[in-house]
């Protein structure tokens, strides 16, 4: 291969890698696009029917520390969104100065392929791509926060549960959670503890706190806890029993995520098997794949290549995906 097509042959295996990197990876907890949106507007229908703005408290309070031009800038079409993106991710950036600066190597990125390519094709591909590897790696922190507060759920159920047998009020139970276990839940059940301090309406207060983390493991233990302070019952008894249902559940996420690691792996060797063979027959016959080289539409049979590397990859995703 000349020099040409040997930076060509690495990119594709990067490409190829990265992209069944992000399409592979199965989520094991978390709930799916339908039902996010189901959530959401629940959500608010329930902040609507208190009578209550859509932001919190506390972010409220992070508001008023901006300037009038950066409040502006935070409330730019796209700029909730990432907000909300950052905050469920735990990265406490301020979302105008995080997208400016992903806009900024963008442009860098986009430059230097210009200047080494000179193809306004090649250019726009490394915009995007470097534009879009932030919101990949926040969606990644995300589910990797998510998998964490599933994980310590269950615990900080029993401990609330404990507390309250012992004679604490609801409230200092989740303070308890939030001085005594490690971040995310502690960080998210003390800003909950705070807007319930703060007077916030303590159905508002949970709707809040399911925005920043869509779990449905968070959505039981929430109406749990709404339905026994407006019928009464035990809330402690209520408390270890979904904890005992989400130790369950988290378990079964596990042992699903291991049954489909099989699949996982058959995926990444049919995906790259093309590229190791284009690279062995390259190896023995270098005259072999001439014809392509010299062809006029060889971007072409690139560009078919790569659409049909990424249908076989969801392909293969819906295969092996278990919908628990």
């Amino acid at each position: 291969m000349t020099s040409d097509m040997t930076l060509l042959f690495v990119a594709l295996v990067f490409l190829t890698v990265f992209m069944a990197s992000q399409i592979l990876v199965l989520p094991t907890l978390g709930t799916r696009q339908a039902d996010s949106r189901k959530l959401k507007q629940r959500l608010d229908d329930v902040i609507l029917a208190h009578g209550d703005a859509e932001t919190s408290i506390i972010k409220a309070k992070y508001l008023k520390r901006l300037g009038p031009i950066e409040r502006s800038l935070e409330r730019l079409p796209g700029m909730p969104g990432l907000k909300t993106l950052l905050e469920q991710a735990g990265k406490p950036h301020i979302a105008y100065r995080f997208a400016l600066a992903t806009l900024f190597f963008s442009a860098v990125s986009a430059l230097i392929a210009w200047l080494y390519f000179h193809h306004p094709v090649i250019s726009a591909a490394a915009f995007i791509f470097t534009a879009a590897l932030p919101i990949i790696w926040l969606k990644k922190q995300r589910t990797k926060r998510l998998d964490t507060f599933e994980e310590q759920l269950p615990e900080a159920l029993q401990m609330m549960g404990r507390a309250l047998r012992t004679g604490y009020p609801f409230a200092e139970c989740m303070k308890i959670v939030s001085t005594e276990m490690n971040e995310p839940i502690s960080q998210e059940f003390g800003m909950t503890y705070e807007e319930i301090n703060y007077g916030r309406d303590i159905e508002v207060a949970f709707a809040l706190m399911i925005e920043r983390v869509p779990s449905l493991s968070l959505i039981a233990m929430s109406t749990a806890i709404i339905i026994q302070r407006e019928t009464g019952g035990n809330l402690a008894e209520v408390l270890l029993k979904i904890s005992a249902v989400l130790s369950g559940r988290f378990k079964l996420q596990r042992r699903i995520k291991t049954l489909s690691a099989d699949g996982i792996f058959s995926a990444w060797i049919l995906l790259l098997l093309p590229l190791a063979l284009f690279a062995l027959l390259n190896i023995l016959g270098p005259d072999y794949f001439k014809p392509v080289y010299e062809s006029p539409y060889r971007m072409t049979i690139l560009a078919v290549f790569m659409s049909l590397e990424f249908v076989a990859a969801l392909w293969i995703r819906l295969i092996i995906t278990i919908d628990a």
